[in-house]
């Protein structure tokens, strides 16, 4: 497990850029080790210490038999790979990691944003490395996977989970080869991008990104909300989340100028995650400069950035983490995760 670089800080000590916002702690849909995996109903949510039982809408309880039986023969699929490796040997846990944040300075000024679940527009960018079709992920049974495989699953989980939490959230996909190909355009149907998913060209040998090219195409493609009236009062239409997947352990993330780049994170409605699924660290590979690079990029202090190495279970905590929404989640040194019943929490 890497050290997650610091989070850019004011000189009062204060994070920069940081939305006024109550810890909203996600429901972990992609563990089965839940207490109600299957349609999340109710879900429930740690709000200000309170805890919030939110019913299914009619929306949900009107969905068709199929999609539900889709989704729950989905989460029992899964079921069986959370038998694995638990924990790398020698692995610093998120917590004891998440003390060894360090402070910067920064002028920049702050945004405060309300807290609120709006419309999310989130950008798949999947690496199509050939190093994402090799096995390097296994469980305690023996059964091997591919970082792809699992990869498109956690993703399945992830869109579907989205699109209950807010129906108006819509999704886009990228991949990544030596440079960005927009792939499929924003949309509110999840299967579309499953099946985008299912249906990819085959991966290629690959070393270095050039994600200047990643952020050149993004800031052209995807128009970012303006900032209008009283924007502590006034939720945006719509904020725009990058959701990066990178798999490669030797190819650098480099970049030709970051114009777009400054640009886009220049905007409060902008946010930056990445998901880095790697090899074990080693003198061979790059693995660790890598990580680091991703985290140069969190210059707000805003994204959630995780890794995973041969460890499925790994994978799949942290896409579920990546489920909360931007303006509600707490900053990732500030997060904190437990599995409760959710019978007690609703008793308390």
């Amino acid at each position: 497990m890497f050290r997650r670089k610091g989070i850019k800080r004011r000189a009062d000590g204060m994070p920069i850029s940081t939305h006024q916002r109550s810890v909203v702690q996600p429901p972990c849909l992609l563990s089965p080790l839940a207490a109600d995996i299957r349609v999340m109903s109710p879900a429930v949510f740690l709000l200000d210490g309170n805890v919030v039982s939110k019913p299914r809408t009619m929306e949900a309880e009107n969905e068709s038999g199929s999609d539900q039986e889709n989704y729950s023969r989905l989460v029992s699929s899964v079921i069986h790979e959370y038998d694995i490796i638990d924990v790398e040997p020698g692995a610093r846990s998120e917590e004891s990691a998440n003390e060894d944040v360090k402070s910067r300075d920064s002028s920049q000024d702050d945004v405060t944003l309300p807290r609120v679940n709006c419309p999310e527009k989130i950008i798949i960018c999947l690496d199509m490395s050939s190093e994402m079709d090799k096995v390097s992920f296994r469980s305690r049974s023996g059964d091997k996977w591919t970082p792809m495989k699992l990869v498109r699953r956690a993703l399945s989980f992830f869109l579907h989970s989205k699109q209950r939490l807010n129906r108006n959230h819509q999704f886009a996909l990228v991949h990544l080869f030596d440079k960005a190909s927009w792939v499929k355009d924003f949309t509110g149907n999840v299967r579309s991008i499953i099946s985008a998913l299912d249906d990819m060209s085959d991966t290629v040998e690959l070393q270095s990104f050039n994600a200047t090219s990643l952020f050149d195409l993004i800031h052209q493609c995807v128009p970012l909300p303006e900032l209008e009236g009283d924007t502590t009062i006034l939720p945006p239409p719509y904020i725009v989340r990058m959701l990066f997947i990178y798999g490669r352990s030797n190819g650098l993330i480099e970049f030709r100028n970051k114009e777009s780049f400054r640009q886009l994170d220049s905007s409060p409605y902008f946010f930056f995650d990445a998901m880095y699924v790697h090899e074990p660290q080693s003198p061979e590979n790059r693995c660790e400069e890598i990580f680091d690079r991703l985290c140069d990029l969190d210059e707000k202090g805003m994204s959630y950035i995780f890794e995973a190495a041969r460890n499925p279970t790994r994978l799949y905590d942290q896409m579920a983490k990546l489920l909360a929404h931007p303006l509600q989640r707490p900053l990732q040194s500030e997060i904190a995760y437990r599995l409760h019943n959710i019978a007690d929490l609703t008793d308390t």
